[in-house]
């Protein structure tokens, strides 16, 4: 359809309250790194609320980059109109529509970080050849009772050979130029787009209802593997035997691949936002570093969209929602996410072993546990989210992806045990996820619903169990289910390619199981576990290792001495601490360790049930 006469079917007819909000988001500007938006809310004469989106499903925060929101300006009747922000609340802007006005139309500018700056918010992103949209950062509408359920129709228009994806119905199509189906403004913002120069849409399962679009900053990053693909068709047939029922109709990947934006994933009801570097698919160890982003966000269409915490069932963008079952929201989303990992072949049972050990790891160094509880890690997330990863073992940081993984461990290796084998898990998700088939829904569940759904399977006293578990600090890491599934953490003292993986993502050095420090590629100290031999030694967080026993600092040098102190080789740093120098000699003698699993013969191999593909 001509952009014209898409514009017609926009503006002619006199708006009514009844009438759908139109929204019309211009990406002509997008390599200036700026994003146009239009929105016409019809309205009667009087008082009437605008309200930026400000808690976001999913990030868990007050994440929309309302500092980045430029040229707001409101018209009625084609005459502009004061606007004033609620002083009590900066997401929200009063005007009063004048008389014989039926609708306002707002008009501005989100203005997005450059390519070479780390973007404060991420929703909303884009390179010089993709973008990535997040309906929440380009919108206002209008305070209401049920403001979820407020109409709205987009239009979208996108550079010049530029193709798009999204869970959004298209129904008028011009040059480059899209309107889209009317929908309810939890579904608009529910749903993100994904578009971009070089593209491709990649059908996966065998039933037509799902599909990946990619879009990457180059053609040569586009391919996708046959290994891969295959893991993502196994990937919907081993959730389909996991859940049993489907809590929607279609279901579309969004993978954005381009170097000029971060990782992420970010789940919604028919679709997932996931982000990776442009050549990911070509290349193995990213792949091994990203191959559960897929699962976890997949999982989220049950667990966190369909089934959610009540708390967090909201009536509108701008309430605060209740974050402390976060532990169950991405706590069994994790760790179904790393179950169905596995059972897909995405990887390996040896390399899910070796990425549990890490967690396990981790969890162990978490100090902070011995004051902050798992259940404040959620209550927290949105102030966690945000905190500096110095100090991170002590403060504690998203722990509930972590521990909440090692927690449902447990509770599916208790369940394995005390049944024999009879039930697991999988049966408490077939019942606690069962959902009207084809369709989006929300319902909400407490503390309770998870105690009396895990008592349906395997009765047995889960409400002492997990309210220990998530409610009391403790010294200890939660650990049993490792030894309930057959398995204990060990060490070796060369890391696994798991390990190498992380490493070659985050281009830093990870002693943590050792000296119990991380160190950049340029020696800056990442963070200190507390009461370890590089806390004793008063390594601090930003500090730099200048030099390793009198030579010039490298990461293999640090490495190679840290393994010499098993035969009694010394380690002496040279430490720069702001202006000042210092020598750090470290008391240490264990050499290199890295995490990993070891088979025990006190339990059976349940582990290895949990990983392997249903039948």
């Amino acid at each position: 359809m001509p952009r014209s006469l898409l514009a017609l079917l926009l503006l002619a007819a006199p708006a009514r309250a009844a009438d759908p909000v139109q929204l019309a988001v211009d990406l002509a500007d997008v390599s200036g790194r700026i994003i146009h938006s239009r929105v016409e809310i019809p309205a009667a004469p009087g008082p009437l609320t605008l309200l930026y989106p400000k808690w976001i499903p999913g990030t868990h925060g007050p994440t929309t980059p309302l500092a980045d929101v430029a040229g707001f300006r409101v018209k009625a009747k084609g005459a502009d109109v004061p606007w004033t922000r609620d002083p009590a609340d900066s997401h929200a802007v009063n005007v009063t529509v004048p008389a014989g006005a039926n609708a306002v139309e707002v008009t501005f500018d989100l203005l997005l970080p450059g390519l070479n700056e780390p973007p404060a918010r991420q929703n909303t992103v884009a390179s010089g050849r993709l973008a990535v949209l997040n309906f929440c950062d380009l919108l206002v509408y209008p305070k209401a009772a049920k403001a979820m359920d407020t109409p709205f129709r987009l239009t979208l228009t996108v550079p010049e050979g530029w193709k798009h994806g999204s869970a959004l119905n298209p129904v008028e199509q011009g040059h480059n130029i899209t309107g889209f189906a009317p929908c309810t403004l939890e579904t608009l913002i529910d749903s993100p787009l994904l578009c971009g120069l070089h593209t491709k849409s990649v059908a996966i399962g065998t039933d037509g209802k799902h599909r990946v679009f990619l879009a990457c900053d180059s053609e040569a990053g586009l391919g996708v593997p046959a290994d891969v693909k295959a893991g993502w068709d196994k990937l919907v047939e081993q959730s389909d035997k996991m859940f049993g029922s489907r809590p929607y109709g279609s279901y579309t990947f969004l993978l954005a691949l381009s170097d000029k934006i971060r990782f992420r994933g970010l789940e919604h009801h028919e679709s997932s936002d996931n982000r990776l570097s442009e050549m990911t698919l070509q290349t193995p160890h990213l792949r091994l570093y990203a191959a559960s982003l897929f699962p976890h966000e997949y999982v989220h269409a049950w667990c966190g969209k369909f089934r959610r915490p009540a708390g967090m069932i909201v009536p509108d963008f701008q309430a605060t929602p209740d974050t402390r079952m976060l532990w169950a929201y991405e706590g069994l989303t994790n760790y179904l996410g790393w179950v169905l990992t596995a059972r897909s072949g995405l990887i390996s049972a040896e390399a899910a072993r070796d990425d549990l050990a890490g967690t396990a790891e981790r969890m162990k160094n978490a100090r902070g546990r011995s004051w902050r509880p798992l259940e404040d890690t959620g209550t927290s997330s949105h102030v966690l989210a945000g905190s500096r990863g110095a100090w991170g073992a002590w403060r504690r940081s998203l722990d509930y992806y972590d521990e909440g993984t090692l927690l449902w461990l447990e509770a599916d290796a208790i369940i394995r045990k005390e049944t024999n084998g009879a039930k697991s898990l999988d049966d408490f998700c077939r019942a606690f996820f069962a959902c009207p088939a084809g369709r989006p829904a929300v319902k909400g569940y407490s503390f309770d619903d998870i105690v009396s759904g895990l008592n349906a399977v395997c009765p047995y006293d889960w409400k002492t169990h997990l309210t220990r578990r998530v409610t009391l600090p403790s010294a200890d890491a939660p650990l049993d289910g490792l030894l309930l599934g057959g398995w204990s953490l060990g060490y070796a003292d060369k890391p696994n390619d798991t390990l190498k993986a992380n490493e070659s993502v985050s281009k830093g050095t990870d002693l943590t199981a050792s000296l119990g420090v991380k160190v950049s590629a340029d020696g800056v100290i990442g963070d200190v576990i507390p009461d370890s031999p590089a806390a004793k030694a008063k390594l601090a967080p930003g500090a730099k290792v200048v030099a390793v026993n009198q030579r010039k600092f490298t990461p293999e040098l640090l490495k190679s001495a840290v393994a010499a102190t098993r035969t009694g080789g010394k380690l002496e740093l040279l430490i720069e601490n702001g202006d000042w120098f210092s020598t750090a000699a470290v008391a240490y003698a264990g050499g290199l360790r890295y995490p990993k699993l070891e088979r025990t013969q006190s339990e059976p191999d349940r582990m290895g049930a949990i990983l392997a593909p249903r039948q």
